[in-house]
């Protein structure tokens, strides 16, 4: 057992409360997409730092997978990893679930009080998803808690010092809340340190076919289940839009290795929802316009030729049949012009 664990091991029986174990690494982020591979980059960086990082993403982009990540490559790996579901604490109950409680502070309190979770998270990290559930009541109470370091359990007066790395997680536009009253702009700004947003699925289609390879062979070990996915199951799966996110993909692929008893999947094997999906992707544009369709278009087919050439311009350019010239406007017209460092970047992922 090396350093790192022996550490876990006695963190995890101080005061009888649990340790949260990391159970995801970079490695286990899976994608090729420049999207993803920029949210990425930005991740390692967070997790050299200390800085507050704030994760944002529709539900099942992996948000969780990218805190455990951070946390993990982190300075402080060997110290607790506390995940607090905030959208699971009744309100009436948020204050002693973070902060703790004295003994005999409410009713049916434990006799010896309780250790909240940022005195868990001492040393480590704290990971708030659903951000955006916290009651505007509680976010003063954190505001403070984040700004002092201390902590002052419910029922008690003594202010404990607490020393801990935070990111936070939503799926919800946070500067639209905050105009509509919802959420307090200056605890939105202390979270908002590193902001990283974690592409859907159906914004790197291309990032399909490595993920399912890689949790199909995960969900087969599990299961002990040699079953392959032929290529046409594969293209069915690469047709669909994929609402759920990586979520949903990781769901269906332990479905379909629970169902299977045969040896290869084909696509009369998939539910119904999948192989009556439209042929043709359905990409995510922001309107019904025309002209805005067609420059989406335009700029993922783009995007996935510079993929596709490793970020090479010239190859690019000859596989979406443009000068060199004309597509170097393109990517200009696009924001695509700071791509030169992306070699590098695939290269310093874990």
């Amino acid at each position: 057992m090396n350093e790192n664990l022996i550490k876990r091991e006695i963190l995890a029986k101080v005061g009888g409360d649990p340790i949260w174990p990391v159970q995801y690494a970079f490695a286990d982020l899976i994608g090729n997409s420049l999207k993803f591979i920029k949210a990425k980059e930005l991740a390692l960086q967070a997790a050299k730092g200390g800085s507050s990082v704030l994760l944002m993403g529709e539900s099942g982009t992996g948000k969780e997978m990218f805190a455990h990540a951070i946390h993990g490559a982190s300075a402080r790996s060997a110290f607790p990893f506390v995940p607090v579901d905030c959208s699971a604490i009744p309100r009436e109950l948020f204050e002693a679930e973070l902060f703790g409680y004295t003994a005999g502070a409410f009713t049916n309190a434990a006799k010896e009080g309780k250790s909240g979770k940022c005195e868990l998270a001492k040393g480590g990290t704290i990971f708030l998803d659903e951000l955006a559930e916290i009651p505007m009541g509680m976010q003063v109470k954190l505001l403070r808690v984040l700004q002092d370091r201390r902590v002052v359990r419910v029922g008690g007066v003594a202010p404990i010092p607490v020393a801990f790395a935070i990111i936070a997680a939503t799926n919800l536009d946070l500067e639209s809340m905050v105009a509509q009253g919802l959420f307090r702009r200056d605890l939105m700004y202390r979270l908002d340190v590193i902001r990283i947003e974690i592409p859907s699925l159906c914004e790197r289609l291309e990032d399909i076919p490595p993920l399912v390879e890689y949790h199909w062979k995960q969900k087969s070990r599990e299961l002990e289940k040699p079953v392959k996915l032929s290529a046409d199951a594969l293209r069915k799966l690469e047709e669909y839009t994929w609402p759920g996110n990586v979520r949903e993909l990781v769901n269906i692929v332990e479905r379909l290795l629970v169902s299977a008893s045969k040896s290869v999947v084909e696509p009369q094997d998939l539910p119904a929802f999948l192989t009556k999906a439209p042929t043709g992707r359905l990409l995510p544009f922001p309107s019904f316009h025309l002209r805005t369709i067609l420059q989406e278009v335009e700029r993922q087919t783009l995007e996935r030729a510079l993929r596709q050439s490793r970020g090479n311009r010239s190859k690019a350019a000859h596989l979406v049949g443009l000068s060199r010239a004309s597509f170097y406007r393109k990517l200009k017209l696009h924001g695509l012009t700071d791509i030169e460092g992306k070699e590098e970047i695939l290269r310093r992922l874990p």
